[in-house]
């Protein structure tokens, strides 16, 4: 499902991606296009490469050979352009147990230099977990620690979300909570590879 928003370039461009760990080759001629405004599905079975694929959009890990773009900008020459405007969340990301849902929000506003503590409060509301502020993040349920974890890469009000399996180990009214969720956000014009 797109919104169809036409830049002129797609929001994320894959071309000719290759990779391999020592002889085993994880990616082989990987192309493909996301569109700005869409929630892509990126399917294929455990191994194919998805997670690998991924680390490379997210600057975490270069390619081989090939080309990743980002909002145009490629992933390899301007990572740090792209981490400004992408939201990354792994697979089972880690979180501080021991605060509150409040203070791991501020943490990573401050780590992001957010002037304005009015974002944690928008981003709270967005995800629908403001009645959970002042939990301890170590009693949350996995769906409400996802919650979280969205809540936590929108707080820079990234154009291009890349959620890696966003929801894995949820229950089936979570997993639904999720997908209204991000269609929400792409209501927002966010663009979103999952």
């Amino acid at each position: 499902m797109s919104l169809d928003i036409d830049r002129g370039y797609p929001a994320i461009r894959a071309r000719h991606v290759w990779h391999r760990y020592g002889a085993f080759e994880v990616l082989r001629d990987v192309t493909f296009d996301v569109h700005h405004g869409e929630i892509f599905g990126f399917i294929g079975p455990n191994g194919a490469g998805k997670t690998t694929t991924i680390r490379i959009m997210a600057t975490l890990l270069e390619p081989m050979a090939g080309r990743v773009e980002v909002d145009g900008l490629d992933v390899t020459m301007a990572p740090e352009e792209v981490r400004r405007i992408i939201g990354y969340m792994p697979d089972h990301a880690g979180v501080y147990d021991r605060i509150t849902v409040r203070e791991y929000l501020e943490f990573f506003a401050d780590a992001y230099r957010i002037p304005s503590l009015g974002v944690v409060d928008a981003v709270l509301e967005l995800t629908d977990i403001r009645a959970l502020q002042n939990q301890l993040v170590v009693t949350m349920s996995k769906g409400q620690k996802q919650r979280l974890q969205l809540a936590r890469i929108l707080l820079h009000d990234p154009k291009v979300l890349i959620l890696d399996e966003p929801a894995s180990d949820l229950d089936p009214r979570a997993r639904i909570e999720i997908r209204d969720l991000l269609l929400d956000l792409q209501s927002l014009g966010k663009t979103i590879l999952l």
